[in-house]
């Protein structure tokens, strides 16, 4: 049965008869077993990850996989390890039921958001240590910290408390008190607090509003989608704008960033414990309101990391990795931003559950597996 299942990754077993072999004596040395928890629909992290199962042959660590809804009903499958380390990808089918659906109520990115995500990640901790009370159980990032990113302004307070600069955030809930903001020359983004992916987003600076929610008698209105969340213009109107500051939302400076040829843009850190495993940068027109990819940016080349002065790509390499281990988590992207004095670097969020590069560009599933059996491997 185990020949079996070495045949089906491979074309020409008669070619793999040294990797055959060597497998099986593998097999009796495992001491480990790494369960991935994750949707069959992900192609983006889960699906890129098993797929590189073969990088941790003869690592003393064996790779099962299984999905969300096998493990909330416990039906897990059995170890012949002692130690399991465990690794929760995005719960995408679980989210587009019960948190996010097509006909949700309220506001984007309101508390109702994040409170069934956090308690949907008590449940699968619960499900895990009933299921494997007899195992020592690890976690790349333990459930209790992967709904923490989606609170931006518990993650802001725990990273600031850290050392790591963040973007000035106000507690101003008057639509006077705000437009008084703006007459200083404050430039201002007003995000939902428990919103992602540049959602419902609002960015303010004298004779200039802009928003990427709409605005119909009297109602903000949400996108029912992922996509398609474009920025109106919708300066001046007070109405919007008192209704806004009356939801779950944080309002912080905009920082006036380092342009690069004549474009501002952001950092994507992939951070592993002490290690940045890979940046990249994603840009904007210099007027655009995000750097997000969703929101129009594109992702530079790699080439794109040597222009930056490198004292401040260094500073905010540090402050990436600083930023996860405050957070509790093991793995994660981190957003940076560099700043127009060449010197700062600040932090704009983390992301429990980032996109992988394509693996022509970066094998990040490569070197995450490089990472995790040099840390738990034999």
């Amino acid at each position: 049965m185990f020949l079996r299942e070495l045949y089906k990754d491979y074309e020409n077993p008669i070619l793999n008869q040294t990797f055959i072999r060597n497998s099986l004596i593998k097999k009796m040395v495992e001491t480990k077993t790494l369960l991935a928890v994750g949707d069959w629909k992900d192609f983006d992290t889960f699906r890129k990850f098993c797929k590189s199962r073969r990088f941790f042959y003869n690592s003393g660590i064996s790779l099962k996989k299984t999905d969300y809804w096998k493990l909330l009903g416990g039906d897990l499958p059995k170890l012949n390890t002692q130690e399991l380390i465990v690794f929760l990808f995005f719960p995408f089918e679980y989210w587009d039921k019960h948190i996010e659906p097509k006909q949700y109520k309220g506001i984007y990115g309101n508390k109702a958001f994040y409170e069934k995500f956090r308690s949907f990640w008590k449940d699968v901790k619960k499900s895990l240590d009933s299921f494997y009370k007899d195992k020592k159980i690890s976690y790349i990032n333990p459930p209790e910290s992967l709904a923490t990113d989606r609170d931006k302004e518990l993650t802001k307070e725990i990273v600031s408390r850290s050392g790591i600069l963040v973007p000035k955030r106000f507690h101003n809930n008057k639509v006077g008190g705000v437009i008084g903001l703006l007459d200083k020359g404050y430039k201002l983004f007003i995000k939902v607090r428990f919103g992602s992916m540049g959602k419902g987003i609002t960015y303010l600076e004298k004779g200039r509003w802009m928003t990427n929610f709409r605005f119909r008698n009297g109602r903000i209105v949400n996108k029912h989608s992922d996509y398609g969340w474009s920025f109106i213009d919708i300066t001046a109107n007070k109405k919007f704008l008192s209704r806004l500051l009356r939801k779950d939302i944080i309002i912080e400076e905009a920082i006036n960033p380092l342009l690069i040829r004549g474009r501002k843009f952001d950092l994507r850190m992939y951070v592993f414990r002490d290690s940045v495993l890979y940046s990249y940068g994603r840009s904007n027109d210099a007027e655009a309101v995000t750097t997000n990819i969703s929101q129009g940016a594109k992702g530079e080349k790699t080439s794109f990391i040597r222009l930056l002065p490198k004292r401040q790509l260094e500073a905010a390499k540090k402050a990436a990795v600083k930023a996860i281990k405050s957070l509790g988590l093991g793995f994660g992207g981190v957003d940076m931003m560099l700043c127009a004095d060449r010197k700062s670097a600040m932090f704009i969020e983390i992301n429990t559950f980032p996109g992988f590069p394509r693996a022509r560009r970066f094998n990040l599933s490569r070197f995450l597996i490089k990472e995790i059996i040099r840390e738990y491997g034999n």
